[in-house]
């Protein structure tokens, strides 16, 4: 892990700051933007790789000496990693020859570890079922096409529809007012929340995979992404409240607001489902999305107090 932190650092800025139209570089800049990049038997990569939306190979004999950090797409590895291997929302597949000489951290995915793969640090991985999207690609020809039918991806994007859809009710049960407040926030103030919440997402991401990879700290970074998860939850949660508000308008019905939000977050959790799948620009679209309701929690504090403007004060 020699020279991760300042390395690891410089990506990560690097991927909340760069804009769409620099997608594209070559591989030897060390960013990949929903391009395929494949490291042959025998080729020596040296330097630090960041890949948004791609799909990286690294094939039997194969030697990468530098940190790897995923921000969607997928990972398949036979070969040797001489560093650490960092995934938000991808898939991360070791094959049986595979050797990651380093920490493995996932978030959104557990990685698949063939018998025989060699980690010499540590694996730690929180599950995407939470995740209201998608951002995982498998555009590998010879994948199992079970797994990538029409009929499994419906069933995923179901699947998470609806547990999304009953998270969000039983948010609004337990914690009605907070979900008002944060819904709220992001409809009175979009453009503080949409700043607020990039650059929480920025420092969470960073947070969590510093942490994360570093052994002693790596429960911390467990505790932290829990606590992620929760704040997006509720953000997300108030997101679905203000438009299942919104389709049920002012009806006189009889329908229960924790309902409302259930309905609301099924419709917004189809959206961006459908929205994942478009390369880069999905993910871009989502991203804001959680960003509106990530920065209106860290804005009311978990929807515990109104957000205010002060006025200035007259001289």
């Amino acid at each position: 892990m020699t020279g991760y932190l300042p390395g690891a650092v410089r990506y990560l800025l690097a991927v909340a700051a760069v804009l769409p139209w620099i997608a594209g570089p070559p591989p030897d800049d060390g960013l990949l933007f929903s391009e395929a990049f494949t490291l042959a038997a025998g080729q020596v990569y040296t330097g630090d790789l960041i890949a948004v939306d791609s799909v990286v190979s690294l094939e039997e004999d194969s030697t990468f000496e530098g940190n790897i950090i995923l921000v969607g797409g997928s990972l398949k590895s036979a070969g040797r990693v001489d560093g650490d291997i960092a995934c938000m929302g991808a898939a991360l597949h070791l094959a049986g020859t595979a050797s990651v000489y380093g920490n493995v951290a996932c978030i959104g995915a557990v990685p698949e570890v063939e018998q025989g793969a060699h980690v010499s640090g540590s694996v730690n991985a929180v599950e995407g079922a939470w995740l209201p999207f998608s951002l995982t690609t498998d555009r590998n020809q010879e994948a199992d096409a079970g797994r990538n039918g029409i009929g499994y991806a419906v069933t995923v994007v179901l699947f998470r529809m609806f547990l999304l859809s009953a998270a969000a009710i039983l948010i609004f049960l337990f914690f009605p007012s907070p979900t008002r407040q944060v819904a709220h926030t992001i409809v009175e103030k979009p453009a503080v929340s949409l700043v607020i919440g990039v650059l929480a997402m920025t420092a969470a991401v960073a947070l969590f995979l510093l942490l994360t990879l570093t052994v002693c700290l790596s429960p911390v970074g467990l505790l932290g992404s829990a606590v992620l998860l929760v704040a997006v939850l509720l953000g997300w949660s108030a997101l679905g409240w203000e438009i299942g508000r919104r389709l049920f308008g002012r009806a006189r019905t009889n329908i229960h607001p924790a309902v409302i939000a259930g309905t609301g977050t099924a419709v917004l959790t189809l959206a961006a489902s459908g929205l994942g799948y478009i390369p880069f620009l999905g993910l871009i679209l989502i991203g804001l999305g959680l960003s509106f309701g990530l920065g209106a929690v860290v804005l009311t504090r978990f929807g515990g107090q109104e957000y205010l403007i002060l006025p200035e004060r007259a001289p």
